[in-house]
């Protein structure tokens, strides 16, 4: 009867029951959350990421990877010192992580109970459990942490947690085939879908003080099931309260305008709500992360119940810190783990105050928008219906792409099969310059055929300047000297720039025509930019981080990131001081950079 009785409870519908939930819990747990999430953070940004990127920079030194992108960072990866560089840095980067999401989940669990806890109990309670990761679990606990939690990309995790994601290159060519569309979706769904079978295994791990992850995930996925309707109305009540909170403050922002003189405060009002803007989000990243600890905490508990919990092993209550001899107690119990983590951090400040990460940059007064393979809106891509669009949006450069086809001839295209844009399953390598141009291309509505080198230079001088990218397919015969040669024969040295994704054919196009401008492009590199030989930089943008535009700054040459595809990343690359980017959406991005220019002379 009492059990019929729990049950009936349990399926009666409460409106925003985990709201209020989140709120009685965050009553006794808002300041340890948010003292600790702020503490571990400012650590995170000034000791550990500083800590483990001079170890992998040193890794990189005596492997002689010092210089290693693209291609190179790969061969790295499956070298021996690419092992050691996932022997030395995974443990730590896992124990580092687990540590924040153990310290979060003991506070959630405290403040379920009604209870404020205590951070340094709590701290050494999870340090207390580190020993325990070295079991069998690890590697599972590692592919979670470090790889299927970051693929979900939802804005919570650990301070650590790496940026895994996949390259916006690589999914916009993919996105532009049906079967690489459903590729994507595929991908999306197993990440989704896994990510919800783990939800509840390091809640299970911490509070249970079991250590096998396997167990914990396979444990995590029947209470995912038996607690599904529950995180979907959690979810539908925070996107509700987003709402109203975003309604409210355009409410605000409106109202603030209107009691504003006519004519005058406008940068006054726009530099405030850019304030409170940056405030707000900032202040969100300090609690998203705690409060799905707190969301998974909760319903752990409320399905699973607290019978299984076994968090006073140690016979500390880490709400109550009092007490000389309870002070002794515990640290006489776990000195060696304690002495050796205070040992590791103290190392840590020593070796890493010195280094500063910040996301702040110069913006440069000239922000160059280079439209990529033309302006895709307008036409085919590299072809002259999408560089005439280009023109007509006021890109500052077109970037295009060549091949060298059957017979040396340089045409204009990225692909070097045709099927995607023709639908024939046909090599530019296996075609003269003749036939390819016989073929036409298709997109969408849009219709076109491959120009040559020769009829983009031609048509496009003293209208726009052209970021030329050499592409190789494996048979080029002369590719540097004919490139050359047609470069002179149109007397475009002054007109053009010249990029490539391999490093030596960058190196044999400087050679051969000292006068060109000839810049490396770069998908992955964690070495600083000058220790390669460019005139120019160009770098995915996720790999667009801060301290390598600083290097290319430090090296004094120009940086563009490629390829950046929405107005919030134009206007990110641009406030880090970034030389400018390389975009499918040119007219957008010129727009955001003559907005922004605008709102700095008013703020002058």
């Amino acid at each position: 009867m009492n059990a019929k009785h729990t049950k009936k409870h349990r399926s009666r519908f409460i409106p925003f029951r985990m709201t209020r939930d989140i709120v009685k819990v965050w009553k006794y747990a808002y300041r340890p959350f948010l003292l600790f999430e702020l503490v571990y953070k400012l650590l995170t940004i000034g000791v550990f990421i500083p800590l483990l990127t001079i170890l992998f920079n040193k890794i990189l030194d005596v492997g002689g990877f010092n210089a290693a992108a693209n291609h190179d960072l790969l061969r790295f990866v499956f070298s021996r010192y690419g092992l050691i560089s996932l022997l030395l840095m995974a443990p730590i980067a896992i124990m580092l992580i687990y540590t924040e999401l153990a310290v979060l989940v003991y506070i959630a669990y405290y403040g379920i109970q009604e209870k404020r806890a205590r951070i340094r109990p709590v701290l050494l309670k999870a340090i207390s459990r580190l020993p325990g990761l070295w079991r069998i679990g690890i590697f599972g606990l590692a592919l979670y942490l470090l790889l299927l939690f970051p693929l979900l990309d939802a804005g919570i995790g650990g301070s650590l947690l790496p940026n895994v994601t996949i390259p916006n290159f690589v999914t916009g060519e993919l996105m532009k085939t049906s079967i690489g569309t459903i590729a994507l979706v595929i991908v999306a769904l197993i990440i989704l879908v896994l990510n919800l079978f783990c939800i509840y295994a390091l809640p299970i791990m911490v509070l249970e003080g079991k250590n096998q992850f396997w167990n914990a995930a396979r444990r995590s996925g029947r209470l995912f099931w038996r607690s599904k309707w529950s995180l979907v109305r959690a979810v539908l009540e925070w996107a509700f309260i987003f709402l109203i909170l975003f309604i409210l403050l355009i409410c605000l922002f409106i109202f603030i305008g209107m009691m504003l003189p006519d004519g005058g405060g406008e940068s006054t009002l726009f530099i405030t709500f850019g304030i409170m803007l940056s405030l707000g989000l900032y202040i969100a990243t300090l609690v998203m992360t705690p409060l799905f600890i707190t969301v998974i905490t909760l319903l752990y508990v409320r399905y699973q119940g607290v019978h299984n919990v076994n968090i006073d092993i140690d016979g500390v209550d880490a709400s109550v810190w009092e007490g000389r001899d309870m002070r002794r107690s515990l640290l006489r119990r776990y000195r060696s783990a304690v002495t050796t983590f205070g040992l590791l951090i103290l190392i840590a400040i020593g070796w890493g105050a010195t280094t500063l990460l910040t996301d702040w940059g110069e913006a440069n007064d000239k922000f160059i928008i280079m439209a990529h393979r033309g302006a895709v809106t307008s036409g085919v891509e590299n072809t002259m219906g999408a560089f005439e669009g280009a023109i007509r949006a006021r890109a500052d450069y077109i970037e295009l792409d060549i091949l060298q086809t059957k017979d040396g001839k340089l045409a204009v295209i990225h692909d070097e099969n045709l099927k995607r844009l023709s639908g024939k399953n046909v090599n530019v390598y296996d075609l003269t310059l003749a036939q390819l141009q016989q073929i036409p291309l298709r997109v969408g509505e849009f219709s076109d055929y491959v120009p040559s080198l020769d009829d983009v230079l031609e048509r496009t001088k003293g209208k726009i300047k052209l970021n030329v990218e050499l592409k190789t397919h494996g048979h080029e015969k002369n590719l540097v000297p004919i490139f050359v040669d047609t470069i002179r024969k149109h007397k475009a040295e002054k007109q053009i720039i010249v990029q490539s994704l391999d490093y030596e054919l960058v190196q044999q196009v400087k050679k051969a025509a000292p006068d060109l401008t000839v810049g490396y492009v770069i998908f992955a590199t964690f070495a600083p930019l000058n220790r390669f030989e460019a005139d120019f930089f160009v770098v995915e943008e996720s790999f667009a981080r801060p301290r390598l535009i600083r290097s290319a700054k430090m090296s004094g040459k120009p940086i563009y990131v490629w390829t950046v595809n929405d107005v919030d990343s134009v206007e990110r690359f641009y406030t880090l001081g970034a030389d400018g980017i390389i975009t499918d959406i040119a007219a957008e991005a010129i727009d955001t950079i003559q907005i922004l220019h605008q709102e700095e002379k008013l703020e002058q």
